[in-house]
């Protein structure tokens, strides 16, 4: 299988390099580039759509990289609160349901005297 894609893609670049090896010969045709401030000399046809497309390509990319940064740290942001709101789901699972209920006769003061003060939870701790 390995051979199978290697070859694959060998022949894919073999094409594409075939396919730009015909583009340049035919389009060798001297151009001027003009500019809003200037001119450039006299340039291939096919260097001038090759910068012109690697220039393209590179607005896209760094487009790209923006977005896919961007989506990291909202993930990273949604990924820390979601830990924190695990955490306060764990803590509240780990507290009593109810107090223990007073003896007969005995104030409800003195039942819940015996339990540890709680302290309320916050977010983020």
């Amino acid at each position: 299988m390995r051979r199978i894609r290697f070859l694959l893609v060998l022949a894919l670049f073999a094409g594409a390099l075939y396919i730009g090896w015909q583009f340049a010969a035919q389009n060798g045709t001297p151009v001027r580039v003009h500019w809003v401030i200037g001119e450039t000399a006299e340039v291939s046809l096919w260097k001038v759509l090759l910068v012109t497309f690697a220039a393209g390509a590179a607005c896209t990319g760094i487009g790209w990289m923006y977005l896919a940064l961007k989506s990291g740290l909202m993930r990273r942001r949604y990924r820390r609160v979601l830990a924190g709101l695990e955490s306060e789901i764990h803590q509240l699972r780990n507290l009593p349901l109810a107090p223990d209920p007073p003896a007969p006769g005995e104030p409800r003061e003195a039942a819940s005297e015996g339990l540890p003060a709680r302290e309320p939870l916050g977010r983020g701790a």
